[in-house]
């Protein structure tokens, strides 16, 4: 029983501290009156990379002709694409400031469109979205009420529809509470380019593609990185009017071949804050797993139950507030499930790993 109560009183102070106490600061960081100037929403420049998106573009430009205010322009960078994305864009976005930037044959990726476009982009700040969200028609006048920085992580809400894809969406918001937690109190470990606002002159600075550009993915978590490594000023916000929503993968297949895309170019990153908290949530995982199959194999029923139930009530408590915060409480309610599912999950990753390589928009993501 004394390694159960250890078990329980080490998890309640590391993962308690770092998730729970973490938001608060996260919460407390938010609100902190300041004298800074505004972002002015004529000094944001929207770039959208897009790749035959056809079935998925609908969502975002109902949102962009629903909102209240709009920013100086969207670039639509089309990633040589073989459907109507564009006739799609045109027919919708009519009478708006928006352009279309078709890559040169010789140019191609999500990275290298981005930066095509940057090159034409005159405002102060850019702001990344993926073709395939939606946002709310107060989402630009949230953002200019926000303080100037050098960089803002913004929230990304995974939205599934079945039970299974709740499931699908259910990680992410896991580790986006993972990473609200630490950037309360340090600074966040992963970024995602379907919601990321930076200041142009900064990014022409410290910019670093050589770096990364055998990877064809993660430009976000790349970008995050470089401006840490410059002292700029990062911020994480997590206000659901800040918000873009997205769809779970809707197959197996495309829920892993995704989460292989993310494991792999946080592992090439190198972050020794994001590699130390994998690893800690990791080793609590399974230290959690064997010390139970012991007590079970052993015939100690009860410190087995008193872990199982503790943990799993433990996690709930934690990671409620994020939670309620991004108002997905049905997925919330699935966490005891998926905690017993984890070690399969992270067995199958770790074995996929070795040998499977997932493409990403019909190519290989790494050179």
């Amino acid at each position: 029983m004394s390694s159960v109560i250890g078990y329980l009183i080490v998890y309640f102070i590391l993962i308690g501290g770092v998730i729970l106490v973490g938001f608060l600061l996260h919460l407390k960081k938010s609100k902190s009156p300041t004298v800074r100037s505004r972002i002015p929403i004529g000094e944001i420049t929207v770039l959208i990379p897009f790749r035959n998106e056809e079935k998925r573009l609908t969502d975002l430009l109902k949102s962009i002709l629903n909102s209240k205010l709009l920013p100086n322009r969207f670039i639509f960078i089309d990633d040589h694409s073989e459907d109507n994305s564009v006739k799609l864009i045109e027919e919708h976005l009519l009478n708006l400031p928006f352009e279309i930037l078709s890559l040169p044959k010789e140019v191609s990726g999500k990275k290298r469109a981005l930066r095509e476009a940057i090159k034409i982009c005159k405002t102060n700040y850019i702001l990344t979205l993926d073709a395939d969200v939606s946002f709310d028609p107060i989402y630009f006048e949230s953002i200019e009420s926000l303080e100037e920085a050098d960089m803002y992580v913004l929230p990304v809400v995974l939205k599934g529809n079945t039970t299974t894809e709740l499931f699908y969406e259910l990680d992410v918001a896991l580790a986006n509470a993972l990473n609200v937690g630490l950037s309360g109190w340090s600074r966040p470990i992963f970024s995602s380019g379907a919601n990321f606002l930076f200041k142009r002159e900064v990014f022409n600075k410290v910019d670093d593609l050589e770096s990364h550009v055998h990877m064809a993915s993660g430009d976000d978590t790349y970008l995050l990185r470089d401006f840490r490594k410059n002292k700029k000023d990062v911020r994480l916000e997590s206000n659901l009017d800040l918000a873009i929503s997205t769809e779970t993968p809707h197959t197996f297949k495309e829920f892993i071949d995704q989460r292989l895309r993310w494991v792999g170019k946080t592992t090439d990153i190198g972050d020794s804050l994001a590699t130390l908290s994998a690893t800690g949530q990791f080793a609590f995982a399974i230290a959690f797993f064997a010390l139970l199959i012991y007590l079970l194999t052993s015939g100690n029923w009860f410190p087995a139950a008193i872990l199982f139930s503790v943990k799993i009530g433990l996690d709930l408590v934690f990671f409620f507030p994020y939670f309620k915060r991004i108002k997905r409480i049905k997925t919330w309610c699935l966490i005891p499930i998926y905690e017993i599912a984890f070690p399969l999950y992270s067995l199958l990753l770790g074995i996929l790993m070795i040998g499977y390589r997932p493409k990403w928009k019909g190519r290989s993501i790494q050179a």
